[in-house]
């Protein structure tokens, strides 16, 4: 087991649902939830001459834009050691909430879907949240999407963040799914909650 991934898992038998009185333990995605990677996207397909705009950034819609070709060329430059990807800032806000929920003494997790995690890890010191609230001990960086309900299952997660509509409903192990939609292009479900921000967040975590 490299160390990327590490196992054991560790144990919390803590369950938040609505009326409990326990903590939460909370599971973040990384791109589009931690890392703001839009501008960088249309950057991108600027360059292979496509002009997309801030609401077609979103995995889920980019896919629908661009055509294959674009979009493997746009992935293998936004997820590797390119400058562009190096220059991708942190989510408006995510710096305070993770500072909060590390003061609060409250168990979190990485988990990521990032198929080079050493470039993953550079980026995120970069930002300066490696090793202060990422590490080698909360971080997993897994193969598919099912991988992530396995390892949030293990880990115990009660809360898990992404921006994927078809990672969430994955999740079928994670009681409290919460879809960050920040350019709001998906509809209102009932089996998730969705959010435009870090600070609507909190409201739903600290009621």
């Amino acid at each position: 087991m490299n160390k990327f991934n590490i196992d054991p898992v560790l144990k919390n038998d803590s369950i938040f649902k609505s009326g409990a009185n326990k903590k939460p333990v909370i599971g973040f995605d990384m791109d589009g939830v931690i890392l703001d990677n839009a501008d960088a996207k249309i950057k991108i397909a600027k360059k292979h001459g496509f002009e997309i705009k801030l609401h077609h950034t979103p995995t889920e819609i980019i896919r629908t834009v661009l055509p294959q070709i674009i979009l493997e060329k746009l992935q293998k430059v936004l997820y590797g050691d390119h400058p562009i990807a190096m220059s991708t800032p942190l989510m408006r806000g995510v710096r305070t909430v993770l500072a909060e929920v590390k003061r609060r003494k409250i168990l979190y997790f990485l988990i990521s879907r990032r198929k080079i995690p050493e470039v993953a890890v550079k980026l995120l010191k970069k930002r300066a949240i490696w090793p202060d609230y990422f590490n080698f001990e909360n971080s997993f960086f897994v193969a598919e999407p099912v991988d992530k309900d396995k390892k949030a299952a293990e880990l115990g997660i009660t809360h898990y963040i992404d921006d994927e509509q078809k990672i969430i409903n994955i999740l079928s192990s994670v009681p409290n799914k919460f879809l960050f939609d920040r350019f709001n292009v998906f509809k209102k479900t009932d089996y998730y909650i969705k959010i435009k921000s870090w600070s609507e967040f909190k409201k739903h975590i600290w009621k």
